[in-house]
């Protein structure tokens, strides 16, 4: 956190000692996206199979409670060839305006020897 307070106050001028950060821990990690996307993220930097680590991830985000979820891990899986992955749970909307508040969406990116993969994670 003190290094973030400093990182704050170099980029946006502020006079030392006037930011105070706070940090606080995610109540249900499960039910979180970004959470889960990072989660996800180390997992395959770590070396971790990517069919073996999503479904690990989907099973942690289902048994956290909730109604469905969806995981898509898009670039080069195996061989030169990019195709995408869709690991889907439970009941999942789509379409319309509730997906706005309903529906929560993470995006990241895995920078591994062959090249980046994307990571999306909606719960």
């Amino acid at each position: 956190i003190r290094e973030l307070t400093a990182v704050v106050q170099k980029r946006f001028g502020f006079p030392e000692g006037s930011v105070e950060l706070y940090a606080e821990k995610v109540a249900t990690r499960g039910l979180c996206a970004i959470a889960q996307a990072e989660s996800l993220r180390y997992k395959l930097l770590g070396g971790l199979a990517v069919r073996r680590a999503c479904y690990g991830v989907l099973r942690f985000i289902m048994e956290s409670g909730a109604k469905g979820c969806e995981v898509v891990v898009s670039g080069k899986l195996r061989g030169q060839r990019a195709k995408s992955m869709k690991f889907v749970d439970g009941l999942m909307i789509h379409s319309g305006d509730p997906v706005n508040y309903y529906v929560d969406t993470a995006v990241r990116h895995v920078l591994l020897r062959q090249g980046v993969l994307g990571i999306k994670v909606k719960i």
